[in-house]
């Protein structure tokens, strides 16, 4: 890409030294490693490391100019501008060519379920002949790739590679999950979306944001920038997510259960932990580019939980918008095996393991209002506390397990700190861990902490019998749970029944 088109397309405040604007630059990165030669090395500030401290890294290494927010004394090309995360983004767009308008792009948003929603999504279009990809929590997928992620939501000059990569494998939509921390770094700066939605809204990730204020205002940026021709779909049955409907430029769908939405689930069976339900359009939505009828279209999961409904009912509208008709929406939510560690069902035979990642309040409360519904003998609960989150969060989730416990038959309830499985930043604190215990003691419950995952898992898996369901529970500490319950399946196991306990091993992303 030509230099001068690159810089014609971002504010430049400030310059030093001279360069050729007809230089054909090969690579643009803000991670010195990732430089070769003649490249653009962007300088940007992060929590822990500024940029602008490795700009003689990058030149070593071959950068032939560096895009800053002030001028450094490092003898290299220098272009000053207000904000690099910005200036990263539309070099990215410009140096990809925009490869998100070649693109069906779903831009998904919550602070729940927006992965199972995003491949409920997927599985929608495959159904219907689409080529798709997704971006997000789990992976970048497409076709025969998969690139575990790092970021829920890539950093831009790599989320726009994979775009182009998409569009040049012959992709034709792409589902992204969009999070907040995209949305105030300019992560997704520059994509064009045709349909947004989202679908609900609890304290999180104020570890970054600092408040929760902060982090509505930068999760509904999705909603909020929308252009005219967008459809948004918003749950209103959040207060705040309501709020959004005359905030946004979009054409707006509303859907809820609680509320008198547009569209509605009537209906719910949850008592086997695998939803039936009714999908409904109630009132038709007719506009420029958009066009909904009024349905009934009978749902039938096969991945549990109340959650879900609420991400199938986003899934849904995403489909019957771009005009894929029901039996094929129907036949791909039936034949929907669901997303690791969400609600996950990792065992079915006497008895029933799931695994869920148990992250804030909201899905503390949507995985236990589930087994509340479900019918099954005894509960045995093993809980990773979350580490590196803080007190509070540890505060808060212990108080919603609190309230539902007394609804459940509990037989077992034991916390681990996960210590040999989670990395440095997820270690649980003492102050996390005081935190968690005070709550329960305060509630008149002994709960065990064992220090060590795999210990914690064989002490309570000794006691689960018939009809009973273990549920593997919380974020980062128990990415390893349902890993160590196959590999103790597979020891037990013989020819084809080992092999399958290993090939589940295998494709854990």
């Amino acid at each position: 890409m030509i230099l001068k088109k690159l810089l014609d397309g971002i504010e430049i405040l400030d310059r030093k030294g001279e360069i050729d604007d007809n230089l054909d630059i090969p690579h643009i990165a803000n991670d010195s490693r990732e430089i070769g030669q003649g490249d653009i090395f962007v300088a940007m500030k992060g929590v822990l490391v500024d940029g602008h401290d490795y700009i003689q890294k990058a030149k070593d290494n071959g950068a032939v100019l560096a895009v800053v927010d002030h001028m450094t004394d490092d003898d290299i090309p220098q272009v000053v501008v207000e904000n690099p995360r910005k200036a990263l983004a539309d070099l990215a767009c410009i140096f990809y060519n925009h490869p998100s308008k070649e693109l069906k792009v779903f831009g998904v948003t919550a602070t729940n379920g927006k992965t199972s929603t995003a491949y409920m999504i997927r599985d929608i279009f495959k159904a219907a002949g689409y080529e798709v990809g997704v971006v997000g929590t789990v992976e970048v997928q497409y076709k025969d790739v998969s690139i575990p992620s790092i970021l829920t939501t890539p950093e831009s000059i790599h989320l726009q590679k994979h775009l182009r990569d998409m569009v040049d494998a012959g992709i034709e939509v792409v589902v992204m999950e969009v999070s907040s921390s995209a949305q105030e770094l300019y992560r997704s700066r520059g994509i064009d979306y045709d349909i947004v939605s989202f679908n609900n809204i609890s304290e999180e990730h104020l570890e970054q944001h600092g408040t929760f204020e902060n982090y509505f205002h930068f999760k509904s940026r999705l909603i909020r920038h929308a252009d005219e021709k967008t459809a948004v779909i918003l749950n209103i049955d959040a207060p705040l997510i309501e709020g959004l409907v005359d905030k946004t430029k979009g054409d707006v769908l509303t859907a809820g259960i609680e509320k008198d939405a547009s569209i509605g689930i009537e209906d719910i069976d949850l008592s086997t932990g695998f939803a039936k339900f009714n999908y409904v359009v109630k009132k038709a939505h007719h506009s420029s580019r958009w066009n909904l009828e009024p349905v009934v279209l009978p749902i039938e999961l096969e991945v549990a939980g109340y959650h879900s409904v609420l991400n199938a009912m986003i899934a849904i509208t995403y489909g019957l918008l771009e005009g894929v008709d029901g039996p094929t929406i129907q036949k791909a939510l039936r034949n929907f095996s669901g997303v690791e560690r969400r609600f996950e069902l990792i065992y079915n035979k006497e008895y029933m393991i799931l695994d869920d990642h148990f992250a804030n309040e909201k899905n503390i409360a949507v995985t236990l209002e589930t087994l509340c519904h479900m019918e099954y003998k005894d509960l045995h609960l093993l809980y990773a506390i979350r580490g590196g989150r803080g007190a509070e969060l540890n505060r808060d989730n212990a108080l919603e397990m609190v309230k539902w416990m007394h609804k459940l038959p509990l037989k077992t309830f034991v916390a681990t700190r996960s210590e040999e499985v989670v990395t440095k930043k997820d270690a649980v604190t003492d102050k996390e861990l005081a935190a968690f215990k005070e709550v329960m003691a305060e509630a008149g419950y002994d709960v065990p902490v064992v220090d060590n995952l795999k210990s914690a898992i064989e002490s309570v898996w000794r006691g689960v019998g018939e009809k009973d369901v273990f549920l593997l529970a919380g974020c980062q500490g128990m990415d390893h749970g349902a890993k160590y319950v196959w590999e103790a399946l597979a020891e037990k196991s013989t020819g084809d029944e080992k092999s399958y306990w290993m090939k589940k091993i295998e494709n854990r992303i």
